[in-house]
Order: structure tokens, then C-alpha cells, then sequence
């Protein structure tokens, strides 16, 4: 079974902020564990979100974080909270906003 929220767009997903890199376990970067809650993770109960470039101590590495369908739709929610009121297309029309849709996408995703 294919994680539905693969179909969120990448840019969407990369508006969700982490917790500090330097918090994380290896299962955490590696996306085996939720990065909030260290829940371990399947394809079926995982949101990917999205390749990252990390720095651990004084190299970079690739990450690729996900997280439980319950902690992705509440960082979600709050990364919606801090967009949308300085997003000039979202004061105008928030359905013509790709970053707003997204986050509404993954938002609805976690309630599942």
C-alpha cells in the first residue's frame, strides 16, 4: 500500500519544520521513526517529509525524515497558522495558494 501523502507536493512538505537535527536519532534521519514522537514507522502509517540536507556536528549528510500521520497533521496545522496571514495569495484567494493547499492536504491526512 502506497502512503497517500506522497501525493502532497515537495515544497509542502518541506514547509514543515523539525525538530533540531542534533535531537534526532539515526531511525529518526533515516525516517524508521517518527521525528517528533520516535514512533516507529511503516509505509502505511508514514508521512514522508522530504529529502533534506542536514549538518550533524562538522559535516552535512542527507536526511530523509517522516513522521507519524497524527504529529505531520499538527505541524501541519501550525505551519498553515504561520503562513497563511503574510502569504499575500492566501489573504486573496487561499485556494490559488500551492504552499496553503498542501498544508491542508497533509492537515486532513493526519486525521485519518
Amino acid at each position: 500500500m502506497t502512503d497517500r501523502t506522497d501525493t502532497a507536493p515537495a515544497w509542502g512538505k518541506a514547509a514543515l519544520p523539525l525538530p533540531s537535527v542534533d535531537a534526532l536519532s539515526e531511525e529518526q534521519l533515516r525516517g524508521a521513526a517518527c521525528v517528533w514522537c520516535k514512533t516507529p514507522l511503516t509505509a502505511e502509517t508514514a508521512v514522508n517529509l522530504g529529502e533534506r540536507r542536514v549538518r550533524i556536528r562538522s559535516s552535512h549528510t542527507t536526511a530523509f525524515p517522516r513522521g507519524c500521520r497524527r504529529h505531520a497533521g499538527e505541524a501541519a496545522y501550525r505551519a498553515l497558522l504561520d503562513h497563511a496571514p503574510s502569504c499575500e495569495q492566501c489573504v486573496d484567494n487561499a485556494d490559488r495558494c500551492d504552499t496553503n493547499t498542501a498544508l491542508r492536504h497533509l492537515i486532513r491526512e493526519g486525521r485519518r
